[in-house]
């Protein structure tokens, strides 16, 4: 795995034999509104616990990287390069200027050199559109690195997503998406015991989940010490 994210293109091979290029980067929706538990909850909660840091990972353009910025938190945004390029980031980018409480990373390579640790962290509709099993286990293994003890983390997917899905546009354990396209998107799912198997796995405690819908997966996590695990 030792060339693993040198950029967001994969090409693999679908299970019914297609060979297919995958940009992970491709998912992000523009436009978006933030998640209303943003305004809801998590800006007191996290005001409430002293949080002044804030890693938004797969900050895509910036749908809750800039909400926070505005409730006074520091944010840091990680993507990849060619992600920041994209006219939806760029537009992002724009909106926040030189704002002193904001700061990028590109991914991985600044992120890994990087020294800062964070009082919380956000991983909203990330592993679920990575391809590779092994690259979603090195994130969180990477980003717990990055985060204090007692931290939160905040993990955002939906699950029930993809019955609908042909079965001839499964690839690894997801599907890849927009079939007409020459590149995809990649989407797959966890239920929720095996969302917090996985993140106990890496030393991520289920605080509490937030979601307001069955098809909804908001959980709040709790990075603990290594002493934890």
């Amino acid at each position: 795995m030792a060339a693993i994210w040198k950029s967001p293109i994969y090409t693999l091979q679908s299970k019914s034999g297609k060979r297919i290029t995958i940009d992970v980067a491709s998912s992000v929706s523009a436009g978006l509104p933030p998640n209303k538990i943003f305004h809801d909850v998590l800006i007191k909660l996290f005001r409430e616990n002293g949080v002044e840091t804030i890693v938004d990972f797969g900050a895509g353009a910036l749908r809750h990287t800039i909400p926070l910025l505005k409730a006074g938190f520091q944010v840091c945004a990680v993507e990849f390069e060619e992600q920041y390029k994209k006219s939806a980031c760029a537009e992002a980018m724009a909106k926040v200027g030189n704002h002193h409480n904001f700061c990028k990373l590109i991914w991985p390579s600044d992120f890994k050199k990087d020294d800062h640790r964070f009082d919380a962290g956000l991983l909203c509709y990330v592993l679920q559109t990575m391809p590779i099993k092994e690259e979603r286990e090195l994130v969180l293994k990477i980003l717990r690195k990055k985060m204090r003890d007692d931290s939160f983390l905040l993990w955002m997917s939906r699950y029930g997503q993809l019955d609908r899905i042909p079965k001839d546009q499964a690839v690894r354990d997801g599907f890849f998406m927009s079939p007409e396209r020459d590149t995809h998107s990649f989407y797959t799912e966890f239920p929720t015991e095996a969302t917090h198997e996985m993140m106990g796995k890496h030393g991520f405690k289920r605080l509490r989940s937030l979601s307001e819908r069955g098809t909804e997966q908001v959980f709040l996590y709790q990075r603990k010490s290594s002493t934890w695990i």
